[in-house]
């Protein structure tokens, strides 16, 4: 073991050396030399057995041996070498801990004037070797107990990182003895140096039964969840265990919990070869790495959330979160704190541990804004805000948490429109509309509609666990002759209500069809050539009135509803809410 720490006993012996003019010699348990100086420098690292009768007596030993006249010792009878021995005083000790002898330590006079220096200090000589010698020992232990803790935390390192998170490991100190791989590719942006001077401070928030903490370092911070664990040991030599790992990697591993698609979100799976889709195919392909906003614009059903995923999956954060919200799904009081998140009793009704908003659940990956213009416009400024400064603050906190996303917003309403009512603010739009792309309906794309058709039935069949078939030429030329107002999304529909009205044998009766299948409606009705003039003439307003009410009646009064019958009657959704509210 003292081979282990040669450098440094040969420095502490050439020191000893230069202090007191004494020659010093060190050797393990084996007789090995482990340092020297003077005539004892040579052979440092070799065998010194034959010459070593004083140093094997020491070694047997507990306490130090004082020779004032070497070669008519006793111990030295029989020594090998006494007839070159030079020394004219030795004083050797034992390296020892009390339990473990390591080696021995001796002090050699080669000159009459430190014999005599010594022998008048003799005490002091003693005190002195015995105490070098127990502190010899005491390194020894201390790298013994390295090693031991170096042993443990590579076989525990070994088990540790095959797990995928993060561990750090402290010490009675609070200094962190250890770390894993993973720790470090989790903090590798907060702590790009080592670990040291940095804090980690809880939130207060929780997540999936995790606590959250905020790593912080010269101003770099992060937020990170995990929990601390006391360690069962008899020694108090480590003091925290703490196991941690980022807030999408928990999401991504909790049960139905994942961002990602449950179907392919490829850019294959935008089926169609027409012009206008091969153009927009090559505008996403252009978009993917980049962290420019964009804004998907298009009719209901044409794909916006297939677009915005395809470019997800295609760019540099693709193995980051994919995070989608419906702004007009989610009631204006509550879509602010699912977007920002809040801490625990920022509001009534607010969980008591606070909650995680979608920018934070999207780090490092993709926010897509479904339904953009059914924003309230307050939140608008704070999205705004958002984009600019890449920095939210949760409901209730006052300290600012840095976000690294992609906004991808949607709308298949008119923002110009929403603009001009002072619905939408512009430079939110600016903001968001620095990459522009629109999504085709499928009424300007019918050279796609076969390839659609074909890929629906497979699929529908597969699902169903039905033979593939093909439709009867009526009915085709009913999907191409129809004007498709639900675009994609009504397609699909309509080859899945046809694979579940196929018999076994792969046919499909015209007459079982439900009344109106496939038959184009509009609410833009033609005016007569020929009107009555006996009918009596109706105010605009209550034409108006009367065509609203039959559109919220074939579409429905959701929001859904409302959407398509605005669509219908040529209107934007917020002209429409605020018709009906008259």
């Amino acid at each position: 073991m003292l081979l282990k720490l040669q450098e440094q006993i040969q420095y502490y012996a050439e020191t000893i050396s230069t202090v007191t003019g004494l020659d010093v010699d060190v050797v393990d348990t084996n007789l090995i030399r482990i340092a020297g100086t003077g005539r004892c420098a040579k052979g440092i690292g070799k065998s010194i057995i034959s010459a070593g009768n004083l140093l094997k007596t020491t070694l047997k030993g507990s306490k130090p041996l004082f020779i004032v006249n070497p070669r008519e010792n006793e111990i030295c009878k029989g020594c090998q070498t006494k007839a070159d021995c030079h020394e004219l005083l030795s004083i050797c000790a034992p390296i020892s801990d009390g339990k473990t002898t390591f080696g021995a330590i001796d002090l050699i006079c080669f000159s009459q004037e430190a014999r005599e220096r010594v022998l008048s200090q003799r005490a002091i000589y003693l005190n002195f070797l015995s105490l070098l010698a127990i502190s010899i020992a005491a390194r020894v232990n201390e790298r013994q107990e390295f090693e031991d803790i170096s042993d443990l935390l590579d076989i525990m390192s070994q088990v540790v990182n095959t797990n995928d998170k993060g561990t750090l490991i402290y010490d009675a100190k609070g200094k962190i003895v250890y770390h894993n791989e993973r720790a470090k590719e989790i903090l590798h942006k907060t702590l790009p140096s080592q670990f040291e001077n940095f804090s980690i401070t809880p939130t207060g928030c929780t997540f999936s039964d995790l606590n959250e903490y905020t790593v912080e370092q010269e101003g770099r911070q992060q937020l990170i969840v995990g929990n601390y664990a006391k360690p069962h040991s008899t020694t108090s030599r480590f003091s925290e265990i703490f196991v941690f790992d980022t807030i999408q990697s928990v999401i991504s591993h909790a049960p139905q919990g994942g961002s990602a698609p449950s179907f392919d979100s490829s850019l294959d799976n935008i089926i169609g070869q027409s012009p206008l889709l091969l153009r927009l195919k090559e505008q996403i392909t252009a978009t993917g790495n980049t962290r420019s906003s964009v804004l998907i614009t298009g009719e209901s059903g044409t794909g916006k959330e297939l677009v915005a995923r395809a470019i997800h999956t295609i760019g540099d954060r693709a193995n980051a979160p994919f995070i989608a919200i419906n702004c007009g799904a989610i009631p204006e009081t509550l879509l602010e704190s699912e977007l920002f998140g809040y801490v625990g009793g920022a509001f009534t009704g607010a969980l008591s541990k606070g909650q995680i908003g979608k920018f934070e659940l999207a780090e490092g990956g993709v926010l897509f804004l479904d339904e953009i213009g059914s924003m309230p416009l307050y939140l608008q400024v704070k999205l705004l805000r958002v984009l600019q400064e890449r920095t939210i603050t949760r409901l209730g906190a006052s300290r600012p948490v840095s976000v690294d996303i992609r906004v991808i917003a949607a709308c298949n309403d008119n923002l110009q429109d929403l603009m001009a009512q002072n619905m939408f603010r512009s430079d939110l739009y600016y903001r968001l509309n620095v990459i522009p792309l629109h999504t085709p309906p499928l009424r300007q794309r019918p050279g796609d509609l076969d390839l659609l058709v074909d890929h629906f039935i497979t699929k529908y069949c597969t699902l169903f666990g039905k033979q593939w078939f093909s439709l009867p030429a009526t009915i085709v030329q009913k999907l191409r002759d129809y004007d498709w107002p639900g675009n994609i999304r009504e397609l699909e529909n309509t080859i899945e209500y046809l694979v579940n009205m196929v018999s076994e044998q792969g046919v499909i009766n015209e007459a079982t069809l439900h009344t109106g299948f496939l038959q184009n409606e509009n609410f833009h009705s033609k005016p007569n050539p020929d009107p009555d003039p006996q009918q009596p003439i109706l105010p605009l307003s209550t034409l108006e009135k009367q065509a609203i009410l039959r559109a919220l009646a074939y579409y429905g009064d959701s929001t859904k509803g409302k959407k398509q019958a605005a669509k219908a009657l040529g209107v934007s959704l917020a002209t429409l809410y605020r018709k009906i509210e008259k």
